[in-house]
C-alpha cells in the first residue's frame, strides 16, 4: 500500500475547511476518520493494484458514487481517473448508464456486480461470486473488488451524512 495521504477525502469533497463545527464533529472520532482514510488508500492506492488498475478502481469508485448520485465523490473519483494513464479509455464505465456491452466478459462481469452489490445487496448471491469466477477472476480479485465496493458504498454514506448535517 501506498504511504497514507494527510488529505482526508471526506473533507476535501465537502468542504469541510469551511465548517469548522463539521471539523470538530468528525475529531472526536479522529481515529475513525484516520482509519477511513487507510481504507481509502488501500482500496484505490495500493502499492500493488495487481489486476485491479488505478484507473479501474476510480471508474468503478465514479460509477458507484454515481449510482448513489453523490455528486461530490463522483466528482472526486472522475478527477482520479483522468490523473491515470489509461483513465479516457476506462471513463466510460464510470457512468452508470453504460453497461459495456462492447466490453471483454471480465469487464462486464465486473460492472454487474458493482451495480447489483450498490443497487440491491440484498440480491447478491453466490451465483454472483461464481459468474465473477467464470469470467475469469480468481479469488484474490474476487476480495479485492468486493473491498472497493464496500469501501467506496461506506465511504458515500459517510459523504451523505455529512452534507445533510452541513447543508441543514
Amino acid at each position: 500500500m501506498t504511504s497514507p495521504s494527510t488529505t482526508d477525502v471526506i473533507d476535501t469533497v465537502l468542504g469541510l475547511d469551511r465548517f469548522p463545527d463539521l471539523q470538530a464533529l468528525r475529531e472526536q472520532r479522529a481515529k475513525l476518520k484516520q482509519l477511513s482514510q487507510t481504507s481509502y488508500q488501500a482500496a484505490l492506492r495500493p502499492a500493488d493494484p495487481r489486476n485491479f488498475s488505478y484507473a479501474l478502481r476510480a471508474a468503478l469508485a465514479a460509477r458507484m458514487a454515481a449510482l448513489w448520485k453523490s455528486q461530490e465523490l463522483s466528482a472526486h473519483f472522475r478527477a482520479l481517473l483522468e490523473r491515470e494513464d489509461e483513465g479516457s479509455a476506462l471513463a466510460s464505465i464510470a457512468d452508470p448508464g453504460n453497461g459495456a456491452e462492447d466490453a471483454d466478459p471480465r469487464l462486464q462481469a465486473i460492472l454487474a456486480h458493482v451495480d447489483l452489490v450498490t443497487l440491491s445487496p440484498k440480491e447478491a448471491t453466490r451465483t454472483n461470486i461464481e459468474k465473477l469466477a467464470a469470467a475469469g477472476l480468481d479469488d484474490r480479485d474476487i476480495v479485492t473488488l468486493a473491498g472497493l465496493i464496500a469501501f467506496v458504498n461506506y465511504q458515500v454514506l459517510v459523504t451523505a451524512g455529512l452534507k445533510m448535517l452541513r447543508d441543514n
